[in-house]
């Protein structure tokens, strides 16, 4: 791999430095009390500097969460022997950890999901496990792998979206029990066994 120029060298340490300081000036004082003015005053940059790495101050979140969901997704991979149900629910329960203790750039995060810049590592993560646990004939092949992501990502935001709002219940709690809605099912027949 080539050495970085000098120059690529200081614009990432330029891009490094705004992030670090964003961030914690974000969980300091929380994002809409944080500007891009005093981001750029800690960092000692201009505020067009500041630009010239990120779009918004969402943008630095959505980077944040990019990196974190990737962290998660990683972590997953590492643990190893789980099948497809012990993948999944350490997966969830992960990532409601991150919610819980970031949770006002958590909030960011779902509320800018829309766009070219919302990242897909969390789908890209259930659509792996969920792969593997239909090739490994745990999960129902009757289901595009693609849909199933979806549709189980759909529900972590939902139960995520309620907690954030209403301020009650245990998001860990909920996402367990949706997850076990999702693997087994609402039948009768299912609930009896």
């Amino acid at each position: 791999m080539a050495e970085l120029s000098r120059r690529e060298r200081k614009k990432k340490e330029t891009r490094e430095k705004i992030f670090s300081i964003a961030m914690r000036l974000f969980r300091t004082q929380g994002f809409s009390a944080t500007s891009v003015e005093q981001i750029t005053k800690y960092a000692d940059v201009g505020k067009g500097t500041f630009y010239n790495y990120f779009a918004t101050k969402e943008a630095v979140i959505l980077e944040f969460s990019k990196l974190t969901c990737q962290d998660l997704i990683n972590n997953g991979r590492i643990k190893s022997g789980l099948n497809t149900r012990e993948r999944l629910k350490n997966l969830l329960q992960d990532w409601a950890e991150f919610m819980i203790k970031d949770r006002e750039i958590a909030w960011v995060t779902v509320k800018n999901r829309e766009g070219a810049d919302y990242d897909l590592s969390l789908h890209y993560g259930l659509l792996a496990i969920i792969t593997v646990g239909q090739q490994n004939s745990e999960l129902c092949r009757e289901y595009d792998a693609a849909f199933l992501a979806e549709s189980l990502e759909g529900m972590m935001i939902q139960h995520f979206i309620r907690w954030f709002v209403t301020g009650m219940g245990d998001l860990k709690e909920e996402l367990n029990n949706a997850l076990t809605v999702f693997l087994d099912g609402l039948s009768e027949s299912q609930s009896r066994a």
